[in-house]
């Protein structure tokens, strides 16, 4: 699984560095342009995820190419539109005193937070998605770009069509709340429905929630997948 890094230079007006004097490293030294991790780490999730609402505020059309290209090169253009988004002020969100912030998240998790973000600006269509009659396949031709394995995309599709409203209900929670998981109890009939017998779901709750914002932002805006014929042994 590829890991992506992203660094973000918060906007603290006590932190401005000399601009005569360039980029400086940080130490013991100069305690205050030293790098300060996040203050509170249980909420790093949240943290990283509010970066990323911000990331498409700004550059939107493009930090969308993140979920729905399906060419790598697209993806890495994509993605370097977050590499300098240095107008996204996450002082509410880390230790005040930090002047940088270093994330780390794997593709999947990425692309799910941009699903996320986009299904809920438009909630009259999130509103309309009815449950379907469950399939026995489903195959869609994304499955290569989120990183995950097939079987948990497959799964998050699968739930997707026959309990929309149910992910719908998910999103609408804070990451990592407890709402959060009462949502995901409640999805946990759907979940197993969905997975193939040979199948045993290892992911987390941050992995299940993107994996199933994923799968239903395209369902939500991808135009419908052909039929899937299955040929008989």
């Amino acid at each position: 699984m590829s890991v992506l890094a992203i660094m973000a230079v918060l906007l603290l007006g006590s932190q401005a560095t000399n601009p005569d004097e360039g980029a400086r490293t940080g130490s013991r030294l100069d305690p205050q342009t030293r790098a300060i991790g996040n203050a509170d780490t249980s909420k790093s999730d949240l943290t990283m995820y509010r970066f990323i609402e911000c990331a498409v505020a700004r550059r939107g059309g493009r930090v969308r190419q993140l979920v729905d290209t399906r060419s790598e090169a697209e993806f890495q253009s994509a993605y370097r539109a977050l590499d300098d988004v240095q107008r996204c002020s996450l002082d509410a969100y880390v230790a005040e005193n930090a002047s940088t912030v270093m994330f780390t998240a794997d593709r999947g998790t990425i692309r799910g937070y941009v699903a996320e973000i986009y299904l809920k600006q438009d909630k009259p269509r999130l509103a309309m998605l009815a449950p379907q009659t469950l399939q026995n396949v489903y195959l869609r031709d994304w499955y290569p770009m989120t990183g995950r394995a097939q079987a948990v995309d497959e799964m998050a599709v699968c739930v997707g069509d026959i309990n929309p409203q149910g992910i719908v209900a998910l999103i609408g929670t804070e990451i990592g709340s407890k709402d959060q998981k009462a949502a995901i109890k409640a999805l946990l009939p759907a979940v197993g429905l969905c997975l193939s017998k040979a199948v045993r779901l290892t992911t987390n709750s941050l992995g299940l929630r993107t994996a199933l914002a994923e799968a239903l932002y395209h369902r939500t805006f991808d135009a419908p997948p052909p039929p899937t014929t299955v040929v008989a042994p």
